[in-house]
């Protein structure tokens, strides 16, 4: 736990409910006023009072929070002064303290800089943090759904459990990410980095296929024996397969992690891999990068997902991490230049959240939410429903969605990934931005970047398969 204020949490728990060892072990390698359990650091910020209140600008969104004079109990959690608000996230698991927490403090970031430039349309944002555990998803989502007017910001590696819950009480969910096959693509959900079952973001498969091209024969994918990395994998594979890659070993190594990466990295020199598709956390593909050294075999590229932007890979990986890449659809922290929106959300941290952890991929996409949910709320005036917040989250959304400049345009509305990128190298001295073929500011734009995955459809849940309609929604 980290340190700072202790405030109210919800505490129902699923009764009954039994979860293997493995399976949570498994879950960690997915990667204001308060209302929560969890630690705030609230002690850390300064009084509104003691600094100019911020203008409610963002980026180029012009702006997103500011006084008014809204007024009405025009929606559940909505009333003459207040907005009340969950995020959903996992920092309180026993088996990883602090998983995810990034969540939380964006969404304490974010608010309190909404309130300190006036709310929205003067309501405040009224933050209720609801640590699930990983194991708790459906109960806080109950929670949710009796006292919030939407989910936004957040991410639960149960989601799967609580989406059902979610259709039945009509909660928009603004998710940072989503991970079970229900949950992916179920109606009202919004993503600013949108992960569908049918599509994958393959810009940067495309770029190792074109840099290492004798690797392109030789390719080998691996990740946790678990559905969901399966699943991520699979995707990643056919990906691969559509770029000219030929698949010669797929494996999972144990759920729980492995006693040591020895057999893994050997597995992947017996078999002559040269590129490697990485599904995992950071911290487990260190310790087979440093295996990977210890047995002298150098793969000519590893290629991972976007949660290894994080210091904390390089920490542990040491002088072993190299050849390992990443495609980014947001601008890297090290190039958030002045006046940028980057620039902007380092400062909010800085001001309202010191020692928050701001730079993360998870924190940056989900202070985007917040930024979209906000920019849509603000659109209803006073007149503040959740029928209005989607429709206008569908609109706003469907026009190429940056987050004020925080990210490259992406179609909320229509649930497709990115069609940009940039390549991130993480190295032991840090990480590093190869070139690619830029078409649009620092971003590569192409419909190839998005591979179409064969056979697979949208499945997520629908309102129709819980009994509601849209008509419902008020």
């Amino acid at each position: 736990m980290w340190s700072g204020q202790i405030v109210r949490r919800s505490m129902r728990t699923l009764r009954g409910r039994k979860v293997s060892l493995q399976l949570l072990v498994v879950l960690v390698a997915l990667s204001a006023c308060t209302r929560s359990g969890i630690e705030t650091g609230a002690s850390e910020v300064k009084p509104v009072g003691a600094l100019d209140a911020p203008s409610g600008v963002f980026g180029d969104l012009g702006r997103v929070c500011g006084p008014g004079s809204a007024k009405g109990k025009t929606a559940q959690g909505v009333s003459n002064n207040e907005i009340e608000v969950g995020t959903i996230a996992d920092p309180g698991f026993v088996g990883r303290p602090g998983l995810n927490r990034e969540i939380f403090d964006a969404a304490l970031v974010f608010t309190r800089w909404c309130n300190a430039a006036g709310g929205i349309h003067g309501r405040k944002l009224q933050l209720n943090l609801r640590d699930a555990r990983v194991t708790e998803y459906r109960a806080r989502m109950l929670d949710a759904c009796a006292e919030d007017f939407a989910l936004v910001g957040g991410g639960g590696a149960f989601d799967g459990t609580g989406v059902r819950d979610r259709l039945e009480c009509l909660l928009p969910d603004f998710a940072v990410f989503v991970v079970g096959a229900e949950a992916r693509d179920a109606e009202l959900l919004f993503q600013v980095g949108p992960t569908p079952m049918d599509s994958y973001p393959a810009g940067d498969i495309r770029w190792l296929a074109a840099r290492y091209p004798t690797a392109s024969a030789h390719v080998g994918a691996i990740t946790a024996a678990y559905p969901a990395g399966i699943l991520n994998q699979r995707q990643a594979e056919a990906a691969a397969t559509a770029n000219g890659m030929t698949i010669i070993y797929s494996g999972q190594y144990n759920a729980t992690g492995e006693p040591t990466w020895i057999p893994v990295a050997q597995s992947l020199k017996v078999r002559g891999v040269r590129g490697l598709i990485w599904t995992g956390e950071p911290q487990n593909l260190a310790r087979l990068e440093q295996a990977l050294v210890d047995i002298d075999y150098e793969l000519q590229w590893i290629r991972v997902d976007p949660n290894h932007y994080d210091a904390s890979f390089l920490d542990a990986g040491g002088a072993a991490i190299k050849n390992t890449f990443m495609r980014a659809d947001f601008v890297p922290f090290e190039q958030a230049v002045k006046q940028s929106a980057t620039r902007q959300y380092l400062e909010s941290f800085k001001r309202f959240l010191p020692k928050g952890r701001a730079r993360t991929f998870l924190g940056l996409q989900a202070f985007s939410a917040w930024l979209l949910f906000a920019k849509s709320a603000g659109a209803c005036g006073s007149q503040l429903t959740r029928r209005c917040l989607v429709e206008n989250a569908e609109k706003i959304g469907s026009t190429g969605w940056t987050g004020g400049g925080l990210q490259s345009p992406v179609n909320v509305a229509a649930a497709d990934p990115p069609q940009c990128f940039l390549m991130i190298e993480a190295t032991a001295a840090g990480f590093r931005f190869p070139s690619v073929d830029r078409t649009d500011g620092i971003y590569n734009c192409d419909t190839k970047n998005v591979v179409r995955i064969p056979g697979a459809v949208r499945s997520g849940l629908r309102l129709v398969d819980v009994g509601r309609e849209y008509s419902d929604l008020l």
